[in-house]
């Protein structure tokens, strides 16, 4: 059986004493102890517009699965960055519920439960890379 494992590790010594964050963890299917053992890919898209595209589509996968999306900014350039968010039309969309900001070599992991569409839009015209990838609780028949 697959296992699928994320690490992290944060060190910082911006307070009077050294602070050091080692947590590693299993993706597991909801409510269970079964590993995941589906992803959709690794990806990496070229922006050089500001409209939005989906790297999470709704009907992909399973509903209230445990599914986890990694996405990061590939592009170098610490000026520009990718607005993440849900239903996003362009990078000023007034319809997005916006997630974060990505800048360039910033990284993110998080769950989701695929119950909606994840939109990433460029802030500028400039080419960008965004890398990204899917670990999937389970995959619509259709869309795997």
């Amino acid at each position: 059986m697959a296992t699928i494992n994320a690490t992290i590790n944060i060190t910082t010594d911006i307070t009077s004493y050294p602070i050091a964050i080692s947590k590693t963890m299993e993706m597991k299917k909801a409510g269970t102890n079964i590993g995941l053992d589906e992803t959709l890919g690794l990806r990496t898209k070229k922006f050089n517009s500001t409209t939005a595209a989906e790297i999470a589509t709704l009907g992909d996968l399973t509903n209230d699965g445990a599914h986890k999306v990694y996405i990061r900014n590939a592009s170098t350039n610490k000026s520009n960055f990718f607005y993440v968010s849900y239903h996003a039309t362009d990078a000023t969309a007034t319809d997005a519920e916006t997630i974060g900001k990505l800048y360039g070599g910033d990284w993110m992991l998080m769950p989701y439960n695929g119950s909606t569409d994840i939109n990433v839009a460029s802030s500028t015209t400039e080419v960008q890379y965004l890398e990204y990838m899917i670990f999937a609780d389970g995959v619509v028949a259709a869309a795997g």
